[in-house]
């Protein structure tokens, strides 16, 4: 049984060898599909060895509806490359999540993963982003692992035709609010100017308020921060 891991990227040199290095205990092979990026991630990616195919984008359309359609149907170049390879499970992932596994018998048809937010906190401001410490309680359930089938097409992260029954997989850091204070004002720029406008206004004007608030106290949502550990307290996390 093979299990290859699939990804969407654009510019993440900053974390894409310590997410590779995650992932390569977790799958035999990743298949990269690069949105057009402009910095080293391409060569990043060409050096690791659980990488075994990139694809490379040939143009990137900076339109919310370009965003909008690309963060869904890029991937589905990745996951027909990844059933080429021979991949029997698939594993789809983002640059800046690290997931653990729990309990995959690969019996299920499709996994969820429960995703946490972590944040940069004044203590830690000055620590590389993986030793962050403190995340918010609000968490996102996402279909992440798919058993192969002809069914399955990406217009959006979680793709249509997966197969049944839908079981809990584990858990994942996801570390996109916790890289760096120039990549959260990156992020808050993408989402404001590609992404969300005349999409989704809601959204639009949430990530516009959170310009120059890198440095977090509370969630993004006003809840106390928890730590990794608190996640097993029902009590203290709020799905969203």
């Amino acid at each position: 049984m093979n299990v290859f891991g699939i990804t969407r990227i654009r510019n993440e040199e900053q974390v894409i060898k310590n997410t590779l290095d995650h992932v390569a205990n977790l799958v035999d092979g990743v298949v990269v599909y690069d949105d057009c990026s402009t910095d080293n991630t391409v060569q990043i990616c060409q050096s690791h060895s659980i990488v075994k195919r990139i694809i490379k984008g040939s143009k990137w359309d900076p339109t919310p509806r370009g965003r909008n359609k690309a963060e869904g149907t890029l991937r589905q170049g990745a996951y027909m490359a990844a059933v080429a390879l021979g991949a029997d499970w698939v594993y789809c992932f983002d640059a800046d999540e690290y997931a653990e596994f729990v309990d995959i018998d690969y019996c299920a048809g499709t996994y969820y993963f429960r995703l946490f937010d972590f944040y940069i906190t004044e203590e830690d401001k000055n620590a590389d982003y993986t030793k962050r410490k403190w995340m918010g309680p609000e968490y996102r359930d996402i279909p992440m692992m798919f058993k192969v089938n002809d069914s399955i097409y990406f217009s959006q992260r979680i793709p249509r035709g997966m197969s049944k029954p839908l079981v809990f997989g584990g858990y994942v850091r996801h570390y996109g609010k916790a890289i760096s204070v120039e990549a959260w004002e990156e992020a808050c720029k993408y989402y404001t100017e590609h992404r969300w406008l005349s999409i989704n206004p809601e959204l639009h004007k949430r990530w516009e308020g959170r310009k120059g608030l890198a440095i977090h106290s509370m969630s993004d949502f006003g809840r106390p921060l928890i730590t990794w550990e608190d996640r097993f307290n029902e009590g203290e996390i709020v799905k969203i």
